[in-house]
């Protein structure tokens, strides 16, 4: 019903005694739309799925005007997606490149971009079967890989772009190259592993945390691959309940989830 109308319904057709609380209704209608919950757009990298699901709830009710609406991909998808003009409020990527690639393009609000998260880089089987990997320089992995090796695509996934330095660091990648199987995500390279689609993954701690159908072989050292760090910000459409909402990422009640996720929290 347009406003018009109501206000001819109103003022020409009832009788005067009931006109004012009608009146009042009728204002209530026409006013709804304005009181409709306002929706924040998070794009997110795939492997904050679950944790980022979680507090994404949690402040839904705590703040019931308000609707989250996430989004989880690689963080390459995602940038490119808001590149190309995605309604992106904010953006979590899983490494500085992605963020990077978005300020040189003015794309972000540089004052709210901050490193949110940090993560650690391991090896994973199927649960099912017996693999024996050394993580040593003298160990020759592409002679005892019975099958495929899952990560992120090396060329543009930050999980993949970190399991390339550490496979360059052991002096595996040249050898396993071949044998290598590039994902989209993280979790597309987990659900490989899971599904016994590749023998072996390199996906990140909490990824793996999320599954029993695979298991941990090995936790890659620090020091063979980039600092893993998810950089969070707030895009250039971005307005005062996305701002509030990215100050709840960083509160002691969201860092005690990402921390029962197993994530670091910078």
């Amino acid at each position: 019903m347009s406003v018009s109308t109501i206000w001819r319904v109103v003022f020409g057709v009832l009788p005067g005694k009931i006109r004012v609380p009608v009146i009042i209704l009728m204002m209530q209608w026409v006013f709804m739309g304005a009181v409709q919950a306002a929706d924040i757009n998070v794009s997110a990298a795939a492997s904050l799925t679950d944790v980022l699901s979680e507090l994404a709830k949690t402040y839904e009710k705590l703040h019931p005007a308000l609707s989250i609406k996430t989004s989880f991909a690689g963080s390459s998808t995602l940038a490119k997606q808001i590149e190309n003009g995605a309604p992106v409020d904010i953006f979590i990527s899983a490494d500085k490149g992605w963020m990077d690639y978005l300020q040189k393009r003015n794309l972000i609000n540089l004052e709210s971009r901050k490193d949110l998260l940090g993560n650690h880089l391991v090896m994973i089987g199927p649960v099912n079967q017996v693999i024996d990997i050394q993580l040593t320089k003298g160990f020759n992995l592409a002679a005892n890989l019975k099958g495929k090796l899952c990560t992120g695509e090396p060329a543009y996934v930050p999980v993949g772009k970190y399991a390339k330095q550490a496979l360059e660091y052991y002096g595996w990648w040249e050898t396993i190259e071949l044998q290598l199987v590039g994902t989209e995500d993280v979790r597309t390279a987990l659900a490989f592993v899971a599904r016994n689609e590749c023998a072996l993954g390199i996906v990140y701690e909490t990824d793996a945390k999320m599954s029993n159908k695979v298991k941990l072989i090995a936790r890659f050292p620090a020091e063979s691959h980039s600092p893993i760090v998810y950089p969070v910000a707030l895009t250039r459409k971005a307005g005062n309940d996305a701002r509030k909402f990215l100050e709840y990422l960083q509160s002691d009640q969201a860092t005690e989830v990402f921390h029962r996720y197993g994530f670091v929290v910078k």
